[in-house]
C-alpha cells in the first residue's frame, strides 16, 4: 500500500498495491486506520484499486471492515479503479452495490 497522497483537505487517498489476503489484510486495515486518525474532518477515503491483483476471502472481509468502520465514523467510502477480477469477486458476493454505491 501506498502513503496517503493529498487529494483535498477533507479527502484520504490510498493505494492498494498488490494481493489483499490474508497475509496482508492486518497491515492494510492498520495503515487505513492510521491514515485516517492523522486527519481531522476526513469525509471521504478514496482507495485505489488499480494495482491490487488478488483478494481472497479475508481481502473481501477487509474492504467490508473498513466500510462499516468508516461509515460508523460519518466517512465515505470509494473504491476507485476497480479492475475486472474485483469486480467479479464484489458481484459474485453481492457486495458491489454495498461498497460501491453513493451514500
Amino acid at each position: 500500500m501506498e502513503t496517503p497522497s493529498p487529494v483535498g483537505r477533507h479527502t484520504v487517498r490510498l493505494a492498494l498495491e498488490g494481493d489483499l489476503d490474508y497475509d496482508t489484510s492486518g497491515d492494510v486495515l492498520h495503515q487505513v486506520r492510521l491514515a485516517l486518525l492523522d486527519r481531522e474532518h476526513v469525509e471521504d477515503l478514496r482507495l485505489d484499486c488499480r494495482e491490487l491483483e488478488v483478494v481472497d476471502s479475508m481481502g473481501l472481509s477487509t474492504l467490508l471492515q473498513i466500510h462499516r468502520s468508516a461509515h460508523q465514523d460519518g466517512v465515505r467510502l470509494h473504491l476507485d479503479n476497480i479492475g475486472p477480477a474485483l469486480r467479479r469477486l464484489l458481484e459474485l458476493t453481492g457486495t458491489y452495490d454495498y461498497l460501491t454505491a453513493s451514500p
